[in-house]
């Protein structure tokens, strides 16, 4: 798992998880259910994530085969799916990376009761076993949420598609209008995730100004603009600088 995978895992996984657990036994079993009756019919492959236990339960049809899967159901001890993940390239990841965290903002603001109407929709390649990459449809859903608003269980579904013109896609949807969520309510997720105070300081990363610098720019002390670089790399859930300034670029956070 890359640094960018990893800060997003414990974006849900270090969530607050102290809720009743009675009754979670038989809502596991029935979206087990429902993510292996997925993969069965079809053919794909479906991954259900289970964030307060950091568990993924994978299973698949003919589409794990194709990319190397020793088996039609596999029990990892990692709620992201990392033997799935190391078969997308890295750009494509990134941009995966970014979208979740909108759906992530997105399913903050909304009641837990309206969040499994909500589908975050991308299109991705998954490298073959013949090194060969494959265009595939992902859909990820939050099914399950306790009543604190932590995110419980997460399906992601992937299924071999046709492209047209290798077209993109990037897009979340609430299943129960049909509607698509709008590229301006993105922008206004994308404003949420930082402070005005960090967006001045990862302006001035991104023009290589050290955090002294910034201090004396900002007219705050050091150890303030620490904190923020601290804050930074959490809100945009990287492990340093660099993909820090990338994913905000990304996001228009740049100044």
């Amino acid at each position: 798992m890359d640094d960018q995978e990893q800060k997003l895992k414990e974006l849900f996984t270090e969530q607050d998880f102290r809720e009743s657990e009675n009754g979670n036994s038989e809502i596991l079993a029935q979206r087990k259910s429902l993510a292996q009756s997925f993969a069965e019919t079809g053919n794909g492959i479906a991954v259900l994530s289970d964030y307060q236990k950091d568990i993924s339960y994978i299973y698949s049809g003919a589409l794990g085969k194709k990319i190397g899967l020793e088996s039609n159901s596999i029990k990892e001890f990692s709620a992201f799916e990392e033997a799935i993940f190391k078969h997308v390239p890295y750009e494509e990841l990134i941009e995966r990376h970014i979208l979740e965290l909108r759906f992530f903002q997105l399913q903050k603001t909304l009641p837990v009761c309206e969040r499994p109407y909500y589908c975050m929709l991308n299109s991705l390649h998954f490298r073959t076993t013949n090194q060969k990459y494959i265009p595939i449809l992902h859909q990820s859903y939050y099914l399950e949420s306790f009543p604190n608003g932590s995110i419980w269980l997460a399906l992601c579904l992937y299924t071999p598609f046709v492209e047209n013109n290798k077209q993109i896609i990037r897009e979340i949807i609430n299943n129960k209008t049909g509607e698509t969520v709008l590229s301006d309510t993105y922008k206004q997720l994308d404003k949420q995730i930082l402070s005005e105070r960090e967006k001045e300081v990862i302006s001035l990363l991104a023009k290589g100004q050290s955090s002294k610098q910034i201090a004396d720019i900002l007219n705050i002390s050091v150890n303030t603009v620490y904190r923020h670089r601290q804050n930074i790399l959490a809100a945009l859930q990287v492990s340093n600088t660099a993909a820090a300034v990338e994913i905000a670029v990304r996001l228009n956070l740049i100044h």
